[in-house]
């Protein structure tokens, strides 16, 4: 807050000055934080479209209150997209609701969990989300199931486990897991053992919307993703689930899980949904892989370990314990120079969440940049330099030449 000091005189100035750093911030800024891309502008438009004006707990055509005609037809014809884009049969339902993808989650665990039944998760240090773990664990017995030696999940050791734990509810997928998850093998796991699937697949859905990665359905009894990470939707949750199961959702959602949804962000959702049709979504998915296998194959060459060997998503994770330099200077590091990543726990990170042994990057943004595949690797390069501690005369200059490139594609006020 020293930043805002000076505006303390007049509230408009101070409110006028932060919008301004923000959009600074984004223009400025080399953005490759893997949960979180550029929205369409047609979704941010949304957000500030009046639809928050009447309440709408419920659901359609079943609400608490009236008025809510138009959220009707927003939830309807965001139903009719998630069936679309998703390839579903009848069998399965949707909602736009839940606040984000936590939420989602939770909507799930308050629908189909008592207090007694044990489920099998990642764990946050092997890529899960941290909502399959701290929140989880505070209600349910949950036994984390193992990677491989190659960073990789360990399906034989998942199907023993199984088996002797008999779990309720098996979750795959989680905020750090580059490399595709194999959802029929994990669908067949719980059918065998009689158990519910629930597929997280907030960082993938756009690549198995688009047919990159192989689908979750029929396999999955639920699905939850926020549209924040990379469908280019505003920051909140959407969850898909087998129709069987809708009375439980509804009352899952409210009240047990949360109050009233946030329409605007639902409406926002419609229109990223429908715009996410109109597009070359193959292409635009492809695209991210390929940028991230394009960073991954040159960190490696310069000598940096990135987890699982590769990526199959936008995401490359490196560990940096050779370095002897902890997720948290690094990300501070490379803040310095207005590039964004985050820190992020590896397998078998011996440091604390908030310091880890990793960094983990994203190209959701690059992508809808259109970054070039050269400068692409000439921004692999100065990464890595700056993680290895390379010298370089004028390090700033590539992140000015970029930024001055590329930034003003997406962003016409700049």
């Amino acid at each position: 807050m020293q930043y805002l000091t000076r505006f303390t005189e007049s509230s408009s100035d101070r409110v006028g000055a932060i919008v301004d750093m923000y959009w600074g911030v984004i223009g400025r800024w080399i953005h490759l934080i893997a949960s979180a891309c550029y929205p369409f502008p047609e979704a941010m438009k949304a957000l500030a479209e009046p639809m928050c004006v009447f309440p709408i707990e419920g659901l359609p055509s079943a609400r608490y209150f009236p008025g809510t005609q138009v959220m009707d037809l927003i939830e309807s014809a965001a139903e009719e997209l998630i069936t679309e884009l998703f390839s579903l049969s009848d069998d399965y339902g949707s909602t736009i609701q839940p606040h984000s993808g936590t939420q989602a989650n939770q909507v799930v665990f308050n629908a189909v969990l008592n207090a007694t039944d044990t489920v099998l998760s990642l764990s946050t240090t092997d890529g899960g989300h941290i909502s399959h773990k701290v929140l989880l664990a505070r209600r349910n017995p949950v036994v984390f199931y193992p990677l491989g030696p190659d960073g990789i999940i360990d399906y034989t050791k998942l199907e023993e486990l199984a088996k002797q734990h008999q779990p309720r509810l098996i979750i795959a997928g989680g905020s750090a897991c580059p490399r595709e998850i194999d959802f029929s093998k994990i669908g067949r796991i719980a059918r065998g053992m009689g158990a519910l699937f629930h597929a997280d697949v907030s960082h993938t859905a756009t690549f198995i919307a688009a047919g990159v990665h192989r689908s979750v359905f029929p396999d999955a009894d639920f699905a939850t993703f926020n549209m924040s990470k990379n469908m280019r939707g505003p920051n909140g949750g959407v969850l898909i689930y087998r129709r069987g199961y809708q009375e439980r959702v509804a009352r899952a959602l409210f009240p047990d899980t949360q109050g009233g949804p946030n329409e605007n962000t639902m409406f926002a959702k419609l229109v990223a949904l429908e715009k996410l049709t109109t597009i070359d979504l193959r292409g635009y998915a492809q695209r991210m892989v390929d940028i991230a296998r394009s960073l991954a194959t040159i960190l490696k060459e310069r000598g940096l370990e990135v987890a699982t060997g590769g990526t199959d998503s936008h995401q490359v994770l490196i560990d940096l314990r050779r370095q002897d330099l902890t997720g948290a200077a690094a990300e501070k590091h490379l803040e310095s120079y207005r590039v964004l990543v985050n820190r992020n726990l590896v397998s078998k990170d011996p440091q604390k969440p908030w310091i880890t042994s990793g960094v983990r990057l994203g190209t959701s943004c690059l992508t809808i940049l259109e970054y070039s595949d050269p400068d692409v690797r000439r921004l692999a390069h100065w990464i890595a330099d700056r993680l290895l501690g390379v010298e370089s005369a004028d390090p700033i200059s590539l992140i000015d030449e970029l930024t001055g490139k590329y930034n003003s594609r997406l962003i016409p006020r700049l």
